[in-house]
């Protein structure tokens, strides 16, 4: 039996948070009485429901950003979609401003879903893309057929609200499983263990996620071991002051948009440490307490392998062999853990690979990656009729508010919205996009 052909305006691949902003401005946009809330914007997203960081959502984790970096407030301070709305709903805004700390990740999470109940009315869920295929007409790129296992969806303007791709080093794609995992499956794998979690661990990575996941798997059993290992001294804390994180605001933006593509590449290097591999103090805190404590008690339950990278690593007899190498030295150790957690990041794709089938008519800079105006327009050939957004994968060309950051996310869904409003032939080419 032939699939449904279904028909949009406009199509978004994801409805994660990204997609979701999105959505609001279009609702914002349809309750005012403007044109944009006509426009029929339709989504697709891969999973059941929407929770943020659902494989993260643990006990005593917060969110490293302020409340009025919200889905909507940058964008629309009015809108019935912001966070002081929500807690209005939920009648907890006098005890919000009395807790002195930033909203937990479980508070988030579930304003993010309280927010995508009200504007969901136009999306699939269970949805996944299996490919963007072209339409042709007249030698010209018509519009996009995007293809699900639900239905084959048209569309001339097509948004990718897609995330970034996770990162796993290579020497461990081949053991990638039920004991070697991504911390985007965190919380599945261990529920998976039941009774019988592993003894002995490995933890990759000095961020935000791999400092939660020692103190996860330790506080879950005291009985565990675990080895975790960074290039640098150990974990460091995240940049926290005013100024360095400026660095997500619109202006810092402009700026880094007007850049080419290598002074790109050398700011975000400058600024990396204000998103990448750095904890919270309290998280420091509790780790470096941690270890001093067992030295008192004369156990190790976290051995920290600062200055090492894992040079090899292979599958023995139901564990794992990891070597170890210090980064001056250049001695090896090799160590023996039954499960292997990474914490090793997200990635961004020069090409994202839903539009492989597109690469005809997509302009590249000097590093073969995707040009993408201010306005988050994704540059292609006269030959193309269908517009193209990146909604949240634009760090080489917007900074790195644009990675997994919601200090952009209204307005970049702002910008995006406008743009879906006006016809077509109103919006100017972007043929003469610099790199």
């Amino acid at each position: 039996m032939s699939l449904p052909t279904f028909h949009a305006d406009a199509l978004c691949i994801g409805f994660g948070p990204a997609g979701i902003a999105l959505a609001c401005a279009i609702e914002d946009a349809r309750e005012q009485g403007l044109p944009l809330g006509r426009l029929d914007l339709r989504f697709l997203e891969a999973a059941a429901d929407t929770q943020w960081h659902r494989e993260l959502l643990l006990d005593g984790t917060d969110i490293n950003h302020h409340v009025f970096r919200d889905l909507v407030t940058p964008r629309n301070p009015r809108s019935r979609f912001s966070f002081a709305m929500y807690l209005k709903d939920k009648g907890r805004m006098f005890d919000f401003g009395l807790l002195g700390r930033p909203a937990s990740r479980h508070e988030w999470s579930d304003y993010v879903a309280w927010v995508s109940r009200q504007v969901n009315a136009r999306t699939q869920f269970d949805t996944p893309v299996a490919e963007v295929l072209p339409v042709l007409r007249d030698g010209q790129l018509s519009a996009v057929q995007v293809e699900t296992a639900q239905g084959r969806f048209s569309t001339r303007n097509l948004v990718l609200s897609c995330g970034s791709a996770v990162n796993v080093p290579e020497a461990f794609v081949p053991l990638l499983g039920p004991r070697v995992f991504h911390t985007s499956e965190f919380l599945t794998r261990l529920q998976a263990f039941g009774s019988q979690a592993p003894k002995r661990w490995l933890v990759l990575g000095s961020g935000q996620s791999a400092s939660e996941s020692v103190l996860e798997l330790i506080a879950r059993d005291p009985g565990v071991q675990v080895h975790s290992v960074h290039r640098g001294a150990g974990f460091k804390l995240t940049q926290l002051g005013q100024f360095p994180n400026r660095v997500f605001g619109p202006e810092h933006v402009d700026y880094f948009h007007s850049l080419d593509s290598q002074a790109r590449q050398r700011f975000l290097d400058y600024s990396r440490a204000t998103n990448y591999a750095g904890i919270d103090p309290d998280e420091s805190q509790k780790l470096f307490s941690l270890l001093y404590e067992d030295s008192i008690a004369g156990r190790q339950r976290l051995r920290s392998w600062g200055y090492h990278q894992v040079s090899a690593v292979r599958e023995e007899a139901g564990s794992y062999q990891v070597t170890l190498t210090d980064s001056f030295s250049q001695r090896n150790q090799t160590i023996t853990v039954d499960a292997i957690v990474l914490a090793t990041g997200y990635r961004q794709y020069p090409v994202p690979p839903l539009l492989a089938n597109l690469q005809p008519w997509l302009r590249s800079g000097a590093d073969g990656g995707l040009l993408i105006d201010r306005d988050y327009r994704i540059a292609t050939a006269d030959d193309c009729l269908v517009r193209l957004w990146s909604n949240g994968l634009s760090e080489r060309s917007h900074g790195i508010s644009d990675s997994q950051s919601f200090s952009m996310m209204a307005l970049r869904a702002g910008r995006i919205a406008e743009a879906l409003g006006q016809p077509i032939h109103a919006v100017a080419r972007t043929a003469a996009l610099s790199e």
